[in-house]
């Protein structure tokens, strides 16, 4: 059995090296058709089969005398005669080239296709192999339980995350390439914040505004005093993901909370680091919905501790969550009906077996006494705070909501448009809901949703829905009515602010369901897990890093933007086109250049002629000149500004 394990090692290692040598060289089409190896001949294989048998058969046998011999363990035993542990005892050098040739080969194949199928298709020999090495019984590899090392792990993978999402956020700013919606609105926002603490735009709506009018997010205050030291729109690119990867601490506790390991508790952080709706969800420019995430796994860990400090940090986190938005209010609001529904018993030390032997001695009690304790014990402390968190979020969600209708723009209702009948709203939502759950699914699951519910779900190799608990499933609800119920495009969408707060969720639930398992069922599901993190990450996160690396004609061309905007005085009004406008942002009136506009009524305009041609642009210029605008710089291709 050995050596069989140990040809189909060498074989797959072989057809990823030749696999990978026919990449360098240029092969013929794609590793997805056939004439792909066609110029390499068998003979290679054979050679690199043979080679890769060898190679495994003699670095086996090093490793295995190495600990035999020079450390004194034999057998299955991992101490060598000093006492010293070595987990390396039991390493199957098999299992280890199988594992990562399976993975590399998909990696490979991902360079030619990132259609969801070709994934799919992918996963199952990912998976097989994942499920086999991690439940071999030859494998007796483990690994140090040292937690310190783990924690610093986690950091490092969340410091990884955060490192990434703020150099391909960075660069596309530079690279002009953020538009006023979002991004220009809030430099706008935050230039206001330092000058009088307001969030006054000029650029959203066309009309000078209170950005409370349109989103209740007083969160931002808790950036104003680094945006006030480093006055630049990077530092908010920068702080979005610090935040994003500020989660993987509070997750970390969670799993050690729940007597994970500490290599597990760093394995979900690796997940977390790799999540493709974590990173994607960054992807255009920062916006305040980035907070939800680490804030709610705040939140879910401190709902877990016990004593006065639970309570007071439960209260805290559950407010800097309702801070974020309007909307924010249902991520508490599901999080305080999966507390009371719980009923402690996903406590991990207030079983509700505990309680049982109480109920003979109450059943002696007076009538009186017996209800009161009877509502003592349903009310246990787990289900307080679900009902606070509950009763509070409505509460708040009511407030904005009047706040938006009474002083601003009103709630965006028309996103579940799909759900209302004629001049309807979210109430009539919610009763449509009740009495029609159908239309639920019917919506949920269209066609063109369920892509996304696979990059949502598969990276966390199915955890959330792998439970013996029906009331976990609560926690899939957020993804459910925030994520897929609305035939708003961009709240499917994993490149687009609305995933943060279901993807807390998502993890929250895959530790407690990890947490249930046994031992081999977590090993297995870990390794897929991992395997799924690093393949819907190259799939659908890593090409988001394109923009570090512009071209040298986008350089020269950002360049030579960036040196004619430097021109405009800082008081000057400004009328502009979408990309350069975040650019622009710093000064009180700025506004956005309609593309079909022929006049405004700012100092500037300007033009950003990158994607107009020169017939577009000489129409404009004429247009403006009439309005009484002169032409102080053109680059045709690049960029016009004009001069009142």
């Amino acid at each position: 059995m050995k050596i069989i394990k140990r040809a189909i090692a060498a074989w797959v290692s072989a057809v990823v090296t030749a696999t990978a040598l026919t990449v360098l060289r240029g092969g013929a089409g794609s590793l997805l058709t056939p004439d792909f190896a066609s110029g390499a001949s068998i003979l290679l294989y054979a050679g690199l089969f043979m080679a890769a048998f060898l190679f495994l058969t003699a670095l086996q046998s090093i490793i295995d005398s190495h600990f035999e011999k020079v450390l004194g363990l034999s057998g299955t035993s991992a101490v060598s005669r000093s006492g010293d542990v070595h987990y390396l005892r039991g390493f199957s050098i098999d299992n280890a080239a199988l594992l990562l040739s399976v993975n590399i080969l998909a990696l490979i194949s991902l360079r030619y296709s990132t259609d969801i199928t070709l994934l799919l298709g992918l996963l199952v020999p990912v998976v097989i192999t994942d499920v086999y090495v991690a439940l071999d019984s030859t494998n007796r590899f483990s690994l140090s339980q040292q937690r310190r090392l783990f924690f610093i792990l986690a950091i490092v993978f969340g410091a990884a995350q955060a490192m990434f999402i703020a150099l391909y956020t960075c660069a596309r700013y530079n690279n002009y390439a953020s538009p006023n919606y979002d991004f220009g609105i809030f430099c706008n926002m935050f230039s206001s914040m330092v000058r009088d603490f307001t969030q006054t735009v000029s650029c959203e709506r066309d009309a000078i505004i209170q950005h409370f009018a349109v989103h209740f997010s007083p969160i931002y205050y808790l950036m104003l005093p680094f945006y006030f030291v480093f006055r630049s729109p990077l530092t908010l690119q920068i702080l979005q993901a610090v935040i994003v990867g500020s989660g993987v601490i509070p997750l970390y506790l969670i799993t050690r909370r729940r007597k994970l390991s500490p290599a597990l508790g760093a394995a979900l952080c690796f997940a977390y680091a790799l999540y493709p709706a974590l990173i994607g969800g960054c992807s255009y420019d920062m916006h305040e919905n980035c907070f939800l995430a680490p804030l709610l796994l705040w939140l879910f860990y401190c709902a877990e501790c016990d004593g006065t400090k639970r309570r007071i940090l439960t209260a805290l986190f559950a407010v800097l969550t309702l801070a974020v938005k309007e909307d924010a209010a249902v991520y508490v609001a599901f999080f305080g009906i999966y507390k009371l529904i719980s009923d402690g018993r996903d406590e991990p030390e207030n079983p509700v077996s505990a309680q049982s032997g109480s109920d003979e001695a109450r059943k002696k009690l007076p009538t009186g006494k017996r209800i009161s304790a009877a509502l003592d014990s349903f009310f246990t402390a787990g289900r307080r705070c679900g009902l606070a968190l509950l009763l509070g979020s409505v509460a708040w969600f009511l407030f904005t909501s009047w706040f938006l209708d009474r002083y601003g723009y009103g709630i965006m209702s028309y996103r579940y448009d799909n759900f209302m009948t004629d001049g309807g709203s979210l109430f009539g939502v919610i009763i449509n809901v009740l009495k029609n759950p159908v239309l639920v699914f019917s919506e949920a699951f269209e066609a063109e949703k369920l892509t996304f519910l696979a990059q949502a779900l598969l990276p966390l190799a199915l955890l959330p829905l792998i439970t013996r608990l029906p009331h976990r499933l609560l926690l899939l609800c957020p993804l459910l009515l925030i994520g897929l119920m609305s035939d708003y495009q961009y709240q499917h969408s994993i490149y687009f602010q609305y995933v943060f707060g279901w993807s807390a969720f998502l993890f929250y639930a895959a530790v407690l369901n990890l947490s249930d398992l046994g031992r081999r069922a977590r090993r297995a599901l870990c390794a897929v897990m991992l395997s799924a993190s690093v393949l819907f990450s190259a799939a659908y996160a890593a090409p988001l890093g394109s923009s570090i690396f512009p071209s040298k004609t986008q350089r020269e061309k950002c360049a030579a933007i960036s040196e004619a905007i430097a021109d405009i005085p800082g008081d000057a009004s400004v009328t502009s086109d979408t990309f350069i406008l975040p650019h622009l942002a710093d000064r009180e009136i700025i506004y956005e250049l309609d593309s079909k506009a022929t006049s405004a009524d700012t100092d500037y305009v300007v033009f950003d002629l990158r994607y107009a041609d020169a017939a577009a642009a000489d129409e404009r210029e004429t247009a403006f000149t009439a309005d009484g605008y002169e032409t102080v710089c053109r680059t045709d291709g690049v960029i016009m500004i004009m001069k009142r």
